[in-house]
């Protein structure tokens, strides 16, 4: 008999967690142009800008993010049909990661306990998870799990959309159809 490792990898904020709308949301309200809203750099990279990390380190924008409603859903079926889901993040601002495990029991999100990675280094928890795919919204972080040969899809957000033509990319989690 042949066993099937049931582990997905899932990162959190841009996948499970809308981040976009609330980042977008606070920078616009204090008046900065929407030409000079930067997502891509603010989201998929290690920011220096001072007032995206002063946001980051704020709880309540951590507590107050909403999860995705197909995130929402897909996650918690794929855990009832007795996948394990691991959620790999790149959060590292102390607030952030205080917030993560209390977000998700507060939304009820069936999932093993967050696993915290510096940004380009989820290859080394991935690989231990060994899953069946993985769902990520950086760009960088598929380049470096396809190189090791893990199967990852593009979750499409507006801030990665010059790269929906070079991954596999999804729009909801619901295109993804597991056989049961």
């Amino acid at each position: 008999m042949q066993l099937v490792n049931k582990a997905i990898a899932l990162d959190l904020d841009g996948v499970i967690a809308d981040i976009a709308t609330p980042l977008f949301d606070i920078i616009s309200s204090r008046g900065v142009p929407i030409e000079d809203i930067d997502l891509e750099s603010w989201i998929i990279s290690d920011t220096d800008n001072k007032n995206i990390l002063e946001i980051f380190n704020t709880p309540l924008f951590w507590k107050n993010m909403k999860p995705y409603q197909d995130a929402w859903h897909q996650v918690n079926y794929w855990f009832a049909l007795g996948y394990d889901i691991h959620v790999v993040t790149a959060r590292r601002q102390p607030n952030a990661v205080a917030q993560t495990e209390p977000w998700l029991n507060d939304w009820n999100l069936n999932t093993r306990a967050p696993i915290f990675s510096k940004m380009g280094d989820k290859i080394s928890y991935i690989k231990k998870i060994d899953p069946l795919f993985v769902i990520e919204d950086n760009p960088r972080e598929i380049r470096v799990l396809q190189e090791a040969g893990v199967r990852c899809y593009l979750r499409a957000q507006s801030y990665n959309q010059k790269y929906w033509n070079k991954f596999d990319t999804i729009e909801t989690l619901y295109d993804i159809d597991l056989e049961t």
